[in-house]
């Protein structure tokens, strides 16, 4: 990071540089555990070190200006620490580890200079190299058994794509971008230095925090989509450039070398505005005379030194970008809707119940906009396996935080059936900047026991909460959630799965259940009974108006609902736990049984053949 630095330092012979080491450096540190949370406060003190020695030297110095620069997942800490030192805005809460980190010097960040950032965090399936993604695989399934095991989690997994730490780092910078906190941090900041002299002297407020994404043109890890897709504001994007370095990867954005004289004058040259249709590109003169190292340390200089006019003329033009750019935001979007399928489900009835939804909004003049992704066919036994449904959370947290971008004045919905439900139950619980207006479970699989009085909110202390209104189908025969979901919910200790699409959630029976909670008891039929054609205009009304459905009887008289459901059923599935428990037994003595026979070499085999086809297809 030497040429970095050296770089940064072109900008003026007035400037320190704070390089602090963080844990997770050189091949070792991808082992490392230190919490990212705790990179942040860590590095946040040292800058608080930085700033209080200047002003001890005596001679009436401080830091104008502040630049923070970041590396690959380095950028995603940088973009963290700009946020947190501004304080929390009530859109997008912190974690509890990242609270009361709030700094009178948030005003003096000037920019943020991305090299090769990874704002989106990296996944198996955005590596186009096989090796790569091999790795990144392993490493997955490396972090998802420690993290079963509760043993402490590398450092780095907080940076897989929707991880909680970069879903909440996008939410939280198009909040920041988006509230009036940044205006007055800057104007505070003026007040405060305006005897200091300098740029500061008139006491006016710096502009807002410009955004520089240095990317490799051979970047095979870092996406033109991922460096904006959490920068898109108004206008022509006024705080943000994308530079593109010419002959450069991932691991090769770092590589700098300072230019002499004549290696400068012909990079300068290349960066002119008034080239000749013949002349030489900048890419071509790298090349030709194997100037990489040096056109990287130039650019980098500009980055920390010019203005966005300036950096503007060499910067890619948003027209030029990838094909898959998010659009620019519509503030004129009021509401979106999430229809999320779940598990042995393509999810091709998620169309139709979105488009029930935007036709009860044109009755109320509403405008409506919908997702319906899938994450394609889920089988029931990847299902159970804890890590795979945080990764589908992860999913879904990674296309809310576009829709959040795309629509910033919307409020959203959820409509959810089966692993759908678990989704959004999980996401509530770990990512506390997620908000949704209301609510619609299906076929649910979240645990009886959820918070919902935690989420919703609370009237008397002013508390708006992560969720307004919830509604949920309590089905008649729900047989998978009955005894497989009901089955899982006596370990909580292994599994956050539970029977609430049968049994209900234990907030609503409560006396003092919260009056925005609401559950329709029951339909009639097994797991898909909620989403079947009959309730759309219900699920529709709900969204769109906030009321609950009121034909099907009985549904507010606890505990004589249970008349409803058939009794075998319900025996069934209070004795699901101890099904699973004999049904466990039973698997281990077969295969035990296995090494008995003569025969048995083959029987492996057959089993795991068996095993394929039921986990791929059940």
């Amino acid at each position: 990071m030497q040429g970095v630095s050296a770089a940064i330092g072109e900008r003026s012979e007035d400037i320190d540089i704070l390089a602090p080491v963080l844990p997770y450096g050189g091949f070792f540190g991808l082992f490392r555990t230190t919490p990212v949370e705790q990179i942040v406060r860590d590095v946040v003190e040292e800058i608080d070190k930085a700033l209080a020695d200047r002003e001890r030297r005596g001679d009436g110095g401080v830091y104008e200006r502040l630049i923070l620069v970041g590396y690959s997942c380095g950028a995603v800490i940088a973009r963290k620490i700009a946020i947190v030192v501004h304080g929390e805005t009530a859109s997008a809460p912190f974690v509890e580890d990242l609270k009361w980190l709030e700094r009178t010097w948030a005003g003096s960040i000037e920019r943020i200079i991305l090299l090769a950032g990874m704002s989106r965090g990296w996944a198996p399936e955005i590596a186009r190299d096989w090796l790569q993604s091999a790795f990144w695989t392993l490493g997955s399934w490396y972090c998802a058994i420690v993290a079963m095991l509760r043993l402490p989690i590398p450092t780095l997994y907080a940076m897989r794509q929707g991880q909680p730490f970069i879903v909440q780092t996008r939410l939280e910078w198009l909040a920041l971008m988006r509230s009036s906190r940044l205006v007055e941090k800057r104007a505070a900041r003026a007040r405060e230095l305006r005897c200091r002299g300098g740029r500061f002297s008139t006491c006016e407020a710096v502009p807002p925090i410009f955004v520089v994404q240095l990317l490799g043109a051979i970047d095979d890890l870092v996406s033109p989509d991922d460096a904006v897709d959490i920068v898109v504001h108004k206008g022509d994007n006024a705080s943000f450039v994308l530079i593109e370095t010419p002959d450069t990867t991932h691991h090769g954005a770092i590589n700098m070398r300072k230019p002499d004289k004549d290696q400068r004058e012909m990079l300068e040259a290349a960066l002119g505005s008034d080239l000749a249709p013949d002349a030489k590109s900048l890419a071509d003169i790298c090349r030709e005379f194997a100037l990489g190292d040096q056109a990287r340390f130039l650019l980098l200089a500009k980055a920390a030194g010019d203005s966005h006019d300036c950096l503007g003329k060499i910067a890619v033009a948003r027209a030029h970008m990838a094909d898959t750019l998010p659009a620019t935001p519509d503030d004129m979007v009021t509401d979106v809707v999430f229809v999320v399928h779940g598990i042995r489900d393509k999810g091709f009835w998620t169309h139709k119940i979105a488009r029930a939804v935007k036709l009860e909004a044109e009755r109320e003049q509403r405008v409506f906009r919908s997702f319906t992704g899938t994450y394609g066919y889920f089988a029931i036994f990847p299902f159970l396996a804890p890590w795979v449904r945080h990764w589908k959370t992860g999913w879904l947290m990674d296309h809310y935080v576009l829709m959040r971008a795309l629509y910033p004045e919307a409020k959203f919905s959820y409509v959810g059936h089966s692993n759908g439900t678990y989704l959004l139950g999980h996401a509530l619980l770990h990512y506390p900047a997620a908000k949704f207006h209301r609510v619609v479970f299906a076929g649910s699989v979240v645990r009886c026991d959820f918070p919902w009085n935690a989420l919703l909110p609370d009237k008397s202390a002013s508390m708006p909460g992560q969720v307004d209104k919830v509604l949920n189908y309590v089905a008649t025969q729900d047989w998978v959630v009955a005894i497989f979901a009901k089955a899982f919910q006596a370990f909580p200790a292994m599994f956050d799965i539970g029977s609430a699409g049968y049994d209900g959630f234990d907030e609503y029976r409560r006396e003092t259940r919260h009056p925005n909670l609401h559950e329709a008891k029951f339909v009639v039929g097994t797991h898909e009974a909620g989403i079947r054609e009959t309730h759309w205009n219900d699920i529709a009304r709900f969204i769109v108006k906030g009321e609950p459905p009121t034909s099907d009887a009985p549904r507010e008289a606890p505990p004589e609902w249970k008349a409803v459901q058939p009794r075998l059923l319900r025996l069934a599935s209070s004795g699901a736990p101890a099904l699973l428990v004999v049904w466990a037994l039973l698997g281990a003595l077969f295969i035990w049984s296995l090494a008995t026979i003569a025969w048995a070499a083959w029987l492996p085999v057959l089993y795991c053949a068996a095993v394929y086809l039921l986990i791929t297809r059940f």
